[in-house]
């Protein structure tokens, strides 16, 4: 027996009911059990870290991967879903920072390492419960009671076990390299992690002057970052460019020739030379600056490939302490390395006129000292990308410093070539942002010089120098004297013990930095299972994994650092699949924050509008991959379009159905002896379930859900059921009526199905209310909709195409001569071929009933009615397939008619406005002042009493009753009372 629903649909109070319902028979892991020994769907969870409070970003992806996982646990795979948690890194340290009251390392060091640490811990999962209760909230189906989480011994010792496996491949090194580095964390950063923080920003760039060595000329360069001038030890030119010395403006001047073109445009200037930049090299200039006295020769021009001619004037200043590329210059020319700026970002003391002031805020100074001592030759705005800290959103440094490495950048081909066996969606980022990424490859900056984060496990001998990298707690055991347990592979722990060198038995000591957490993060493919130490069959049975998802900004974070360490230890993708999210942002497109208080709480949304109006906003709306606008009203315009018409659609069913009592065995109707009506809706069914799933396949779910959309409102709301109304208001059980139930149970159950992960909880909603006893306890432990091709009849549903194109052209006639629907025409004239009419013949009922009209005559032209147009008793207009014709001259039979269901609309409004229920019956009074209409409306009696469920009609001068109104249909004042029995 199908269930009575509820009259309102209540999002929030039907969720949880529906979430009761799968956490007290446990349908979450039935679900899994129900598909264990079949073909494994791998997933791989991108661990967020929980220091933090979800953010709508959050919700997306989750959404996203649930409804992938849900689709192929339906489809037959066994889908096991790991929860993560990313425990390590500055996001935590931060967190601590705030609340603690630290501002820099040296107040951590006050502090004490082991107390932060412990602090950090215990900051680890501040906000667990909020992500718990969300992700459970938007029906997200993943085991957080059995995740992998980054701090425990188990998986750093899985982490340090790869270090040494690199390590043994000599591909983990120390090195002295320009690093980024940020200044207010205290430590490097890594390509992939600078490149998830860039912005553009608007700084001045200056023109410089340096004088030339016994001469009375300049080398003119050009730099965006003034505060390197301090540092400054040569200056490049590219070796085979022209070159100019000029006199302009009273100096005289060195540049390019090219530049010099462009920057003095329109300007006068006399050429007093012109050589090649090679013939430059060596040439000494009067340094800048001398705070530092350099150890090696400097202050002299060194040729280089990388001097551009697209901006500046063809002179660039070198600094090897700040720039990559001024510092490879350096080691080939030998050139001193003048580092006079902090870790904290600061000058140092020698720099005396802007001692300990950040560098940044120190170009203004610098520029005016510049132009005090008339070596400034100009100022431009220039508006460019610059690094920031992606955590604490500080301006990034480059800085020469010691580091430890991984030799990427040996591995770059390995890279390219398996990232070639990935499927990425969208395509486009495999060869474009990702692609062109790994192909650069540069060495990752590993090592970080701060706390809380996995230690780097290299030990080095005081005595002799030896170096080894522990690759488990049983080698680090073995090392030491003094290992005990319980133990933590954290700091302070692995630098308390007394760890031997395995050459001479001296003490060692252990390089004090902790790893870059990205290098814990792509980890996860083997240090979820503990890998090598334990569950081997089980990681390779998973590696690599067939899906993950996460958003944009992790392609050249989380992406990156997987398929990388997999790389180097597997030289296998750790992915078949990856789907990248687009951003979510604010109403107006922009991103979102607190702090611009453009953020909207998603708990609110699911209280109001519902987890699903949400979920399938997020999933319909645009590509996965592009951005998406996350706002209330959108959410809204959801629920009121999709949402709501799907539960009144199948509360408008259920409501009879229960009624009726309707039983799907007892009362089923064989498909071949349903009307075409109910075999078209079933055959488009089929098509759109074929839709579907080839959407869904390829990450298309905006397609896929569309697709439904479409059905759910176009073809079963707005076409089937409202065509299928008048076969359920009769009395006894016939034959049509339930071939009609029949159709709606069986498109029901399959869109319960269809639907389910997009909507889980209005989907189980509607399986439960319908469900017989033999079927399985959740519609998310059955299998996924398969395409019943006996159901497929494209003939029928190209007819019933042209049918509603006609209908709504009808529809379009008559609104341009002003007869509403309900007012009947004698007759419409479709001008079509052969092959039309006798496809669309079997259905002109449909048309007749739909464009109101007795008779519908088929042509082959239109000539013969072009009297009957001209005199305007006849409309027209054209057609894919022809013309279509309305005879709009209207006779008093047909007003009588059209007013007598302009009657029948008003009593079904004040059945409403009693709060009547569909059974209920009533008793029915009519005042007419037209008498003449009166008297032809007694012919519909009947009529109006079938449809209003009136047990009497009567037309009287008074008419009364429990509520009466009066309305002005077709110029004639109607008074109506209605009464319940």
């Amino acid at each position: 027996m199908v269930k009575q629903p509820p009259q309102q649909y209540k999002p929030a109070v039907l969720e949880k009911e529906i979430q009761r319902f799968w956490d007290e028979n446990n349908i979450f892991h039935k679900s899994m059990k129900n598909r264990e020994g079949r073909k494994p769907f791998v997933f791989l969870e991108g661990p967020p870290t929980a220091n933090g409070s979800p953010h709508p970003g959050h919700v997306l992806t989750r959404i996203m991967k649930d409804t992938i996982l849900r689709y192929k646990t339906m489809s037959g795979y066994y889908v096991a879903r790991k929860a993560g948690w990313d425990t390590h890194g500055l996001p935590v340290e931060i967190e601590v920072e705030k609340k603690v009251g630290l501002e820099s390392k040296q107040d951590i060091e006050k502090y004490g390492a082991e107390k932060f640490n412990e602090e950090c811990k215990r900051s680890t999962f501040k906000y667990e419960k909020e992500w718990v209760e969300m992700t459970k909230r938007i029906g997200f189906w993943i085991d957080m009671d059995n995740p992998y989480i980054t701090l425990k011994n188990e998986y750093i010792e899985s982490v340090w076990w790869s270090l040494k496996q690199i390590w043994e491949k000599k591909l983990l090194y120390k090195g002295h390299k320009v690093v980024p580095y940020c200044p207010r964390c205290g430590t490097v950063l890594s390509a992939h992690e600078v490149a998830q923080g860039y912005r553009e920003v608007k700084e001045p760039s200056i023109f410089v002057k340096f004088k030339v060595k016994g001469e009375d000329a300049y080398f003119l360069a050009w730099t965006t970052t003034p505060w390197t001038l301090i540092s400054n030890v040569a200056l490049a030119v590219h070796p085979d460019e022209a070159y100019l010395k000029i006199k302009y403006d009273g100096d005289v001047l060195i540049l390019a020739e090219e530049r010099a073109a462009a920057i003095l445009k329109g300007k006068e200037y006399e050429v007093l030379d012109r050589f090649m930049g090679k013939e430059l090299e060596k040439k000494e200039y009067e340094p800048l600056f001398t705070f530092e006295t350099p150890d090696k020769p400097a202050w002299y021009v060194i040729c280089a490939d990388f001097v551009t001619m697209e901006e500046g004037t063809g002179i660039v200043h070198i600094a090897p302490a700040f720039g990559e590329e001024d510092y490879e210059a350096g080691k080939k020319y030998g050139l001193p390395v003048i580092q006079l700026v902090k870790k904290d970002g600061t000058f140092h003391e020698k720099v005396t006129p802007w001692t300990g002031l950040f560098v940044k805020d120190a170009d203004p100074k610098i520029i005016e000292h510049l132009r005090e001592r008339n070596l400034l030759a100009g100022v431009r705005e220039y508006t460019h990308d610059y690094p920031f800290c992606w955590r604490c959103e500080s301006p990034l440094l480059y800085y020469a410093m010691e580091s430890w490495f991984i030799a990427i950048s040996k591995r770059r081909e390995n890279l390219v070539k398996n990232n070639e066996q990935i499927e990425w969606y969208p395509e486009h980022i495999k060869h474009g942002r990702f692609g062109d990424f790994i192909s650069e490859g540069k060495d990752w900056a590993l090592s970080r010089d701060r706390y809380w984060g996995t230690p780097l496990p290299i030990w080095t001998c005081t005595e002799c120098g030896h170096q080894v990298c522990v690759g488990s707690v049983e080698e680090l055991k073995q090392l030491s004297t003094n290992f005990s347990e319980p133990y933590d592979l954290h700091k302070p722990y692995v630098d308390q013990l007394d760890v031997r060198c395995p050459e001479c038995g001296a003490r060692m000591k252990r390089e004090e930095e902790v790893i870059d957490c990205w290098y814990d993060s792509g980890s996860a493919p083997f240090a979820q299972w503990h890998y090598p130490m334990e569950n081997e069959e089980v990681f390779e049975k998973n590696f690599p994994v067939d899906f993950i998802c996460e958003a944009l900004d992790q392609t050249r974070g989380w992406f990156y650092s997987l398929l990388a360490i997999s790389t180097l230890l597997f030289d296998k993708p750790a992915y078949k699949r990856v789907l990248t999210l687009g951003l979510v942002l604010d109403k107006d497109g922009q991103k979102m924050s607190k702090s611009k208080r453009n953020y909207v709480d998603p708990s609110m949304i699911f209280e109001k509008e519902g987890a699903d109006a949400l979920r399938w906003y997020l999933l319909s709306t645009n590509a996965p991959w592009m951005p998406i606008r996350f706002y209330e009203d959108a959410v809204k315009e959801t629920l009121g379009g999709f949402i709501l018409t799907l539960w009144n659609s199948y509360r408008f069913f259920a409501t009879y159905a229960s009624l009726d009592g309707f039983n799907p065995e007892k009362h089923n109707v064989a498909v071949e002896e349903r009307t075409s009506l109910d075999r078209w809706i079933l055959s488009r069914l089929q098509r759109v379930t074929r839709e579907v799933k080839e959407n869904i396949e390829r990450f298309e779910v905006h397609r896929a859900t569309r697709a439904i959309e479409d059905f759910v409102v176009e073809d079963l709301s707005n076409w089937y059921i409202r065509r299928s109304r008048k076969r359920l208001w009769l009395e006894e059980m016939t034959n049509d009526k339930a071939a009609c139930y029949s159709t709606m149970y069986e498109v029901f159950l399959n869109l319960s199905k269809l639907v389910a992960p997009f909507i889980p909880f209005l989907s189980e909603n509607i399986y439960l209310s319908i469900k017989d006893n033999g079927m399985p306890e959740s519609v998310h432990l059955c299998d996924y909709p398969e395409v019943t091709k006996e159901l497929v009849d494209e003939n029928l549903e190209e007819a019933m195409k042209t049918v509603r194109e006609v209908v709504e052209l009808g529809r379009t006639l008559r609104s341009k001569v002003g007869i509403k629907i309900r007012y009947p025409l004698s007759r419409a004239v479709v001008v079509c071929s052969k092959k039309v009419e006798d496809s669309v013949k079997p259905l002109v009922d449909l048309v007749k009933e739909e464009i109101n009209v007795k008779e519908v005559i088929f042509s082959r032209d239109k000539k013969p009615f072009q009297q009957q147009i001209d005199n305007k008793e006849m409309v027209d207009v054209e057609s894919k397939e022809g013309f279509l014709l309305l005879d709009v001259v209207q006779t008093p039979e047909l007003i009588a008619e059209g007013v007598s269901r302009e009657i029948v609309r008003r009593i079904q409004s004040m059945r409403k406005g009693l709060d009547l229920a569909i059974e209920d019956r009533i008793s029915t009074k009519i005042m007419v002042d037209n008498a003449e209409l009166r008297e032809t409306l007694e012919e519909w009696k009947n009529y109006i009493a079938e449809e209003t469920r009136s047990k009497e009609i009567e037309f009287t001068a008074k008419p009364e009753g429990n509520l009466v109104k009066s309305w002005k249909l077709n110029d004639t004042e109607v008074t109506i009372g209605i009464a319940k029995i």
